[in-house]
This record gives C-alpha cells, structure tokens and sequence, in this order.
C-alpha cells in the first residue's frame, strides 16, 4: 500500500528547502529548480504543490514567521517580566534557526521594497510583533498606554539593530553580546 502523503507537510519541508536557497542565494537565486533540488525532488513535484515561485516565496516567508510565533506558547506560564524578555531574546539570530529566519527576513525585506503583496506581510508581522510586545511592557507594568507603545517600538528598533549586526558581524555580536545588550535594555 502507497505511504500516504501529508500535502501541508511537503509544502513546509520545500519552504525549509526555499529557506536554505534563500539564505545563500538571496531571493533570485532561489529558483524553483534549485529549490526542488535542494530538497531532493524533481521541479514537476514543486510545481504540484506551488504554482508558481511567487506562491512558493510567499509560503516561505508565511513559514518562517510562524515558527517564530510557535515559541509564544512556552511563554504562557511566564511572568510577564520572564515573557518579555524571552520574547526579545528569541527574535535574536543566536542559533541556527533563528539566523535563517533573520536571513530570509532581511531578503524578503529587500523584496518586499519592490513587491506591495510581501510588504504587506512584512507590515502586518511587524505589526503582530509591535502588538505582543506591547502587551508585554504593559502586563511588566513598565509602561501604559501610548507609552508601552513607544516602549514597545525603542526595544524593537534595538532588536533589529542588534541583529543586523550580529547577521553581518558574528564574530563582534555572538549570542551572549546580543543577550546582554537586551539584558542592559530592560534594566533601564
């Protein structure tokens, strides 16, 4: 008898494939013959599962994000101190997970300056992060109001700083700098 096949699950192991192609080759090198090569499947069996590159990169980029948001559920039985600032840290490229996410952002993000469908994604996820973060600062008691808001925005922008720097300076930004960075924020 034939193995069954998950449809859900080939089309996240082939947005893992777009992600590798993506991470070295940048969003144009990420063709759908590379990418049904990096997964080890013909092109015809990419194509039967995304019909086009466009629906394959908006799937990856879809991907990535929710294995980002996959890590909220551990934070539900933190305080909210302990939250924040495991939220935080987790958007750091300190690991191999997360510096692929970072860099499939950072190339989508370049994509997206051009594309108004990926800007939108990319707005309506910072939008999402700026939300949670937010409501974070908020439960800590740090802020309320539009002031958890702006709080919410400078410990984002210190985020992003930090980790385009550790993406294209490992050796100047490993993980325990950039923790420590966000560490020193969140004394403030």
């Amino acid at each position: 008898m034939p193995r069954q096949v998950d449809h859900d699950e080939r089309r996240h192991e082939l947005a893992a494939a777009a992600a590798r192609v993506i991470a070295r080759s940048g969003v144009a090198g990420a063709t759908m013959r590379e990418v049904a090569a990096e997964a080890g499947w013909t092109t015809g069996a990419l194509t039967h599962h995304f019909h086009d590159k466009r629906a394959l990169l908006r799937f990856t980029l879809e991907a990535s994000l929710e294995g980002r948001w996959a890590r909220r559920q551990r934070r539900r039985a933190m305080t909210p101190d302990e939250a924040l600032r495991s939220t935080l840290v987790d958007a750091l490229p300190t690991d191999d997970a997360s510096l692929l996410h970072w860099t499939v952002t950072v190339a989508f993000c370049a994509q997206a300056s051009g594309d108004p469908e990926l800007a939108v994604t990319q707005r309506d996820a910072y939008r999402e992060f700026r939300h949670e973060v937010t409501s974070l600062v908020t439960s800590c008691g740090r802020a309320h109001g539009e002031g958890a808001t702006r709080e919410a925005e400078r410990l984002i922008a210190l985020l992003d700083g930090v980790a385009l720097q550790a993406l294209f300076d490992p050796a100047t930004w490993p993980a325990e700098r950039q923790i420590a960075v966000i560490d020193d924020a969140l004394r403030r």
